[in-house]
């Protein structure tokens, strides 16, 4: 039987999760995977348990005693077109999800239950057009589809605290950053071919945040017992889209002077776009620093240098 402090993921097989476990492991943790289906490899202090969120079905006795557990589980906000269908996949792949685990912590014994529940959110909270406004974790709710989701999927999550006494957490993310994932994932190759551009007139804030700072900060959020509620996981230091357009194309050493109207962009993916890549959000997150958590990439310039490769030669 492991000595090591056991922690929970749910979507620990996407492009976050993935490095969530990997970082885990690393920490210390022995890491327990809520999988649809078992993957034919396990890593080292790894054990992987099939549950069906869509059918609430969970054995409430694989989060018993966890340091924590962690909800990422939804369907992709980037690079869909937002139907009528879609925003139901969207709504219910999250809310099954968030209320199958809660619904399994209330069913434990209160001494067994987890020391506490990390929940997926998003800075769409805020809804999509903030203009210049500094966003914290008290600014209130936006309007828009993305912004009622997240409250609901917040709502959904506090139950754990109000029905179970577990410390609960949601993480409003904004738009993360790797180089093989994420919105910086795909928009790298059209750089590189030259293609790169500001969106519109470039004043647009996007507020990012490194995978690896993302994945840290859940991890110190953990394991800080004083710390509950929403929490934004952002890097300290937006940026315009402009100025993130000539960063990146500096970087990869590559041209970035196309302009790109949103027109086309909305067309194609009516509602995705508008509501996250287009979105105006100037999120800070001001309930990580004052904790004492520490970036490694503060600004999106550090982040490029921290994750993307430059082309040499």
């Amino acid at each position: 039987m492991s000595t090591r402090p056991s922690l929970v993921i749910a979507g620990a097989t996407g492009f976050i999760g993935t490095r969530l476990v990997e970082a885990a492991i690393a920490a210390g943790y022995q890491v327990t995977r809520l999988v649809r289906s078992l993957p034919r490899e396990v890593p080292e202090h790894c054990t992987d348990v099939v549950w069906n969120p869509s059918a609430h079905d969970l054995d409430e006795r694989v989060l018993a005693g966890a340091a924590g557990v962690v909800c990422l589980n939804g369907a992709p906000l980037v690079g869909k077109v937002w139907t009528r269908s879609y925003k139901q996949t969207l709504w219910k792949s999250r809310i099954d999800s968030v209320d199958t685990i809660v619904d399994a912590i209330v069913r434990l014994p209160a001494d067994d239950r987890p020391a506490c529940f990390i929940s997926g959110s998003a800075i769409g909270f805020y809804g999509p057009d903030c203009g210049d406004a500094v966003l914290h974790e008290g600014s209130s709710q936006g309007a828009g589809f993305l912004a009622e989701l997240c409250g609901a999927w917040e709502s959904c999550a506090q139950r754990c605290a109000e029905e179970a006494g577990v410390r609960t957490v949601s993480v409003r993310t904004g738009l993360v950053m790797g180089a093989d994932g994420g919105l910086l994932g795909i928009l790298q190759h059209l750089y590189r071919a030259g293609l790169g551009g500001q969106l519109s007139d470039g004043k647009a804030w996007m507020s990012t945040i490194s995978v690896i700072d993302h994945v840290r900060a859940i991890l110190f959020l953990v394991a800080r017992d004083d710390i509950e509620g929403p929490v934004n996981l952002t890097c300290p230091e937006p940026c315009e889209n402009k100025v993130w357009n000539r960063l990146l194309g500096r970087h990869l050493q590559r041209p970035a002077v196309l302009r790109v109207p949103c027109g086309p962009l909305a067309t194609l993916f009516p509602y995705a776009v508008g509501e996250t890549v287009l979105a105006s959000q100037r999120a800070l997150p001001i309930r990580l620093l004052d904790a004492g958590f520490i970036f490694t990439a503060p600004h999106v310039a550090d982040i490029f240098n921290s994750i993307l490769p430059q082309k040499r030669g």
